[in-house]
């Protein structure tokens, strides 16, 4: 059993008892981080079901790297690193990469992606797609911060507007192009959360 101390553990001793295979400990950590990695995967799979079955599979991999865990400069950096691999994995095996059928508005075939290659090229065509639905101003700010690298606060002062302007139609501008990608090409929505999430 993992003894009671006055005041609680530190992480860094949970993080050593675990690393050591304290069980009792390892209970711990998990009731105090599953509920992030459940948030994650709510975003990522969007469903309570899978969300919950990618808890259980990121905890497995933290009790099998048990020992890296004393070694750690951060846990929830570490944590959060496994779960995003594993929520690429899951959303993989939904919508698998050598899949892809039509990514263009005729509904042209094109050549699948094989094995676990990333076309970033077709997923480019897809976002201009989505962006020429955008109105005027969120097209012009979108491009203005993806494709010259402007700061929120240099497009502001470019186009003479306020920051939380930008920022509110920068915003407005990301939540559209995903839902165009989960409404019209759920299968390349992977590729785009890898790029925004690395």
């Amino acid at each position: 059993m993992f003894p009671n101390k006055p005041g609680g553990y530190t992480e860094q001793e949970l993080l050593e008892e675990v690393a050591g295979g304290n069980e009792s400990a390892f209970r711990l950590l998990y009731e105090k981080y599953a509920g992030k990695v459940y948030t994650m995967g709510m975003n990522y799979l969007k469903s309570p079901f899978l969300a919950q079955d990618a808890v259980q599979e990121v905890f497995v991999k933290v009790w099998k790297n048990r020992e890296q865990l004393a070694s750690l400069n951060s846990f929830p950096a570490w944590l959060t690193t496994i779960s995003r691999n594993q929520l690429i994995n899951d959303l993989q095996r939904q919508f698998p990469m050598d899949s892809l059928d039509s990514i263009s508005p005729d509904d042209q075939h094109h050549q699948a992606t094989t094995g676990n290659e990333v076309d970033y090229r077709e997923l480019e065509k897809v976002i201009k797609i989505g962006i020429s639905s955008f109105s005027p101003r969120q097209q012009q700010i979108y491009m203005l911060s993806r494709e010259e690298g402007l700061s929120h606060k240099q497009i502001a002062s470019q186009l003479n507007i306020s920051y939380d302007m930008v920022r509110e139609h920068m915003s407005n501008a990301l939540k559209n192009l995903r839902k165009f990608l989960e409404n019209h090409y759920t299968h390349l929505l992977l590729l785009w959360l890898f790029s925004r999430y690395n």
